[in-house]
């Protein structure tokens, strides 16, 4: 006898043996039941879900002839010909190939004939939204009112195609996307029943790479049982279908945070030594940020659907990212995944879309820019460490600085250049913003379990920004931690002694960033100091 592929050897031929479709399930036993049967059906879902699957096993409950019954019985004559697809009175249709308004119009004449055998004539159109705009005008009147032994259950995968006159007219289904642990469990039960041996790790990466599609699982499992048919393993798996380990992901994201483009580079020449698909490898990649933004985020490890190896690296790339940082780093790669599984050089178009993810911790954000009086220079990426700390020019005169005593007030023996230092840094890891006015400060000390942080008239927005609740408790927080004991941030403003004679203008700002320049040029407006933003009345 010829071998028959899984898909096809475990489709569900009942009901009970559909997973992950429990409400369409119920809802059409119960409507057999109630003898509530509408005159047509849309099911709609992604891929290898069971839409066809499960109008084919509708079809054969109503006609079966045992029944109608909840379960077909699937051994009268009625049951095994529908399943064959060789019944007179259950045609299915393909659309994509039957799409004209001429073989709609065939469909007219079948339906005026009662059923040859069977208690209902059943039209089972599948990929319904590839007809025509006529066809589906010629469809509208039947589908609207078929005569009463007439049923039609379309099928389809896009589901915004389907007019909206066609929508009104059927009763939708929505088959959901099966989870991977049901895929996983289903795909070890098929193992076991074919006497293969299989981890079940392996298997999970199978139901993770069939996305929700039982098809698709199992077309992957009949590929990997061809590679090694007496056990599967996770090196088998991933050696036939070309996937990334978590290992390589880590350093990838590792070398991203620290914008190490030789690096990111290296890695990209390992993958494609051994191998790796690099839309697969992209995609995996998506995958493996997606899981550390939620951790990034907050989220409960249990929902990252994570191996235990992979869950370790996350956890140690989580202080690597802020949170923004991440997202601006998964933007840049979502924007260009469709460039990379369209692209016939998948390899240089992956490249240059971690070239670019790579580059974040040197971009400088205009609000930095703008807070700083454009003086603020550029992370510089450091190949050496996980997370770079950004070099950041003061905006204090140089006899100001002269002025700072080399330690704190309270003779702690502290030196400002030290704790104060890792404090601002500490806090640029977590709100940038308030990083950067910090640095702005005219004089920075320790004073007991205080932070003196005082600036000029012409900062008083930095010193207001800095004040207000919702910023000043989590920079005490963030020294609580860096000193080790309880401290409290005091951000101050301190007027400068009036000259005599000065002029009451203030003299113009000069800013020399040329992303300030540009925004100024292009828009037509004028440079001026960042102030605090009052909020409006309500």
């Amino acid at each position: 006898m010829a071998y028959q592929a899984l898909a096809r050897k475990w489709r569900p031929q009942a009901f009970r043996d559909i997973i992950g479709q429990q409400a369409v399930v119920r809802t059409l036993q119960n409507a057999i039941e109630q003898n509530r049967i509408h005159h047509a059906y849309l099911f709609c879902g992604v891929r290898g879900v069971g839409k066809t699957t499960t109008a084919r096993i509708f079809a054969k409950a109503l006609n079966c002839a045992n029944g109608p019954a909840k379960e077909p019985c699937n051994e009268c004559t009625i049951c095994r010909e529908i399943t064959e697809g060789i019944d007179l009175d259950v045609r299915e249709i393909d659309a994509a190939t039957y799409s004209k308004a001429e073989d709609v119009r065939d469909l007219r004449e079948l339906m005026q004939f009662q059923p040859a055998r069977d208690r209902r004539r059943v039209f089972i159109i599948d990929e319904v939204h590839s007809l025509s705009g006529q066809a589906w005008n010629a469809l509208l009147k039947q589908i609207e009112e078929p005569p009463p032994h007439v049923i039609f259950m379309m099928a389809t995968t896009e589901m915004h195609k389907i007019p909206a006159t066609i929508l009104s007219r059927v009763q939708q289904l929505v088959l959901r996307k099966i989870t991977l642990d049901e895929i996983a469990t289903r795909l070890e039960e098929i193992c076991a029943a074919e006497g293969i041996g299989a981890d079940r790790d392996a298997l999970a990466m199978i139901a993770r790479r069939g996305e929700g599609s039982v098809r698709d699982s199992l077309s992957l499992l009949d590929q990997v049982i061809a590679f090694s048919p007496e056990s599967l393993t996770l090196a088998d798996v991933g050696s036939i279908l070309g996937l990334a380990d978590s290992r390589l992901f880590s350093q990838l994201v590792a070398s991203i945070a620290a914008g190490d483009s030789p690096r990111v580079l290296s890695l990209v020449e390992e993958a494609s030594a051994s191998g790796r698909d690099f839309k697969l490898l992209y995609r995996d990649l998506l995958a493996y940020l997606r899981n550390l933004m939620l951790l990034v985020a907050g989220a409960d490890p249990s929902i990252l659907k994570a191996d235990p190896d992979e869950l370790v690296s996350l956890e140690e790339l989580r202080p690597s990212f802020s949170q923004n940082d991440l997202l601006r780093v998964i933007n840049v790669l979502l924007r260009d995944e469709e460039i990379v599984v369209r692209s016939e050089s998948q390899r240089l178009a992956v490249e240059i879309a971690l070239l670019k993810a790579s580059a974040f911790p040197r971009l400088l954000a205009v609000e930095d820019a703008l807070a700083s009086g454009g003086t603020t220079a550029p992370r510089a990426a450091a190949p050496a460490q996980p997370r770079p700390v950004a070099p950041v020019a003061r905006k204090a005169s140089a006899e100001s600085r002269a002025a700072t005593p080399a330690v704190d007030e309270a003779g702690t023996g502290e030196a400002p250049g030290g704790s104060i230092d890792r404090f601002v840094s500490r806090v640029e890891s977590h709100r940038r913003v308030a990083a950067s006015y910090l640095r702005q400060a005219r004089r920075s000390a320790v004073e007991g379990d205080a932070l003196i942080f005082e600036f000029g008239p012409d900062e008083a927005f930095a010193s207001e920004y800095l004040a207000e609740a919702g910023n000043l408790a989590p920079l005490e927080t963030i020294a609580t931690e860096v000193f080790g004991r309880k401290m409290s941030v005091h951000p101050l403003t301190k007027a400068a002694p009036a000259a005599a004679g000065a002029p009451s203008k203030a003299a113009p700002v000069q800013i020399e960033n040329p992303t300030i320049q540009a925004f100024a040029k292009h828009l037509g407006g004028e440079v001026v100091r960042p102030k605090k933003r009052t909020k409006e009345p309500s």
